[in-house]
């Protein structure tokens, strides 16, 4: 679909009489169904609808020989409390879409008729004279909402056809991925971030068609003791336009519906690349809850060397079936995956989210870990961690380390595992391993001269 016709379609005035009929449906509590229809003069069109209506919609009646018309060329509310005995009903469509009462609320803006809204219901008597009264008062502002909505798409494409917009992204990924400033003023002030929305969407589709856009950098996790590498982060970097930080691509990705192919590619970007990482190495992959519940997921699971994975699981991150996770968990690690927890500390439900999950790693945010050499109480929060991680049967690792300082007061503290940019800097993999393979050499030879090691 092109930008011009997204655009019309989040102004046009069918969009909003679904919203316009979903209300409906709520506010009268006798409706059933209801439908919004469009005049050409002739014969009204139902357009959309809720309710037991929805699989009518496209439904034409004659204007001159229903309520509907009726309405319309009134100008009035009609109400039928019994179908089967009112002769200025169409009684056929009446008879198969099963409608035994109903009120007709014509959509007029001054002398021009634009369409009208039926509610109904499937038993006669449905509605009350309160109901009848509540719909009169609504005509107007329906009305108006409608006949809003279509001057709107008129003139969004009347502005877009002269404004000869660019498309949001073009096709080698350099064009401007925003909407023009027209676009943009029209869709927000009908509906607001709408064109946020869609401009993430087509950012989103865009990488998932070129997944050459998206690449695994990792960040190597270090034993405190030795500063040997022991595993490392698969960590997503995007080369498309605009720069911005990852967290940023995939809650686009999740605002649009497109999360779970985000996330299962940079998965599989980084599985990719398993056998290049040495066989005592693990290798952390982030990971959202849906994802994980997801059949591409467990595909991709399926090929790796699920041992040596650890999925980190953000504890910001809401959770809406916990038995539907803790036992999808429980299959991945039957297969030999384990789980970690991130960004513990730096929110409110952390402990929470621990004991339900039972997770082998626990991630301390950088937050806790940034100044613990001189924060007596991060001291205390982490030593407490420590203590529960112990009693629980996790491994604690310490995350954004980037002083000696902190990496000395977390092993005086118990932790056993950091990463950073001190212990070491997101890299490729080939130079990663290869660092790692020189690093205890060159730390050995400095012990020898006297010179004090620091890993930078």
């Amino acid at each position: 679909m092109s930008k011009s016709t997204d655009i019309v379609d989040l102004l046009g005035p069918t969009r909003l009489a679904q919203r316009v009929a979903d209300q409906a449906l709520s506010v009268i509590p006798a409706a059933e169904g209801v439908l919004i229809g469009f005049s050409d003069g002739n014969e009204v069109t139902y357009v959309t609808g809720s309710g037991y209506l929805v699989p009518h919609i496209g439904t034409t009646v004659d204007l001159h020989r229903s309520r509907s018309g009726l309405a319309l060329r009134t100008r009035q509310v009609m109400r039928s409390d019994d179908t089967e005995d009112d002769p200025d009903v169409d009684l056929e469509t009446c008879r198969r879409l099963g409608v035994r009462s109903a009120v007709w609320v014509p959509l007029c803006r001054g002398d021009e008729a634009l369409g009208v809204l039926a509610v109904t219901a499937g038993r006669p008597h449905a509605f009350s004279d309160d109901d009848v009264a509540l719909l009169s008062q609504l005509a107007d502002f329906m009305s108006i909402a409608v006949g809003l909505a279509e001057d709107l798409a008129c003139v969004g494409r009347d502005l877009l056809r002269l404004g000869q917009p660019v498309e949001l992204v073009g096709d080698d990924g350099s064009a401007d991925s925003e909407l023009d400033h027209v676009g943009r003023f029209m869709v927000n002030v009908f509906r607001p971030d709408a064109a946020s929305r869609l401009e993430g969407r087509q950012r989103t589709e865009h990488v998932l068609e070129h997944p050459e856009l998206l690449t695994i950098l990792f960040q190597p996790i270090v034993r405190v003791g030795t500063r040997a590498v022991v595993g490392v982060e698969a960590l997503a970097r995007f080369a498309a336009p605009p720069a911005r930080t990852p967290d940023l691509w995939f809650d686009d990705a999740h605002r649009c519906g497109l999360g779970i192919e985000l996330e299962c590619l940079a998965v599989a970007k980084a599985l990719d690349q398993q056998d290049a990482i040495p066989k005592d190495w693990f290798m952390t992959c982030n990971v959202g809850p849906e994802t994980m519940l997801s059949p591409t997921f467990a595909e991709l699971l399926a090929g790796a060397d699920q041992e040596r994975v650890v999925l980190e699981l953000t504890e910001h991150t809401k959770v809406d079936d916990y038995p539907a996770l803790t036992h999808t968990l429980h299959e991945l690690r039957q297969s030999g995956a384990r789980l970690a927890i991130d960004d513990t500390g730096s929110g409110f439900s952390s402990l929470s989210h621990i004991l339900r999950l039972g997770p082998d790693f626990i991630k301390l945010d950088r937050e806790l870990v940034s100044g613990i050499d001189f924060d007596p109480v991060r001291r205390v929060l982490t030593s407490s961690l420590v203590d529960f991680a112990a009693g629980t049967g996790a491994e604690i690792i310490a995350e954004g380390v980037e002083i000696e300082d902190e990496l000395r007061t977390l092993e005086l503290l118990g932790v056993r595992y950091a990463q950073g940019y001190f212990t070491g800097p997101a890299a490729d993999i080939d130079s990663l391993v290869h660092s790692a393979l020189v690093r205890p050499r060159d730390l050995a030879a400095r012990r020898r001269m006297g010179v004090g090691v620091g890993v930078g």
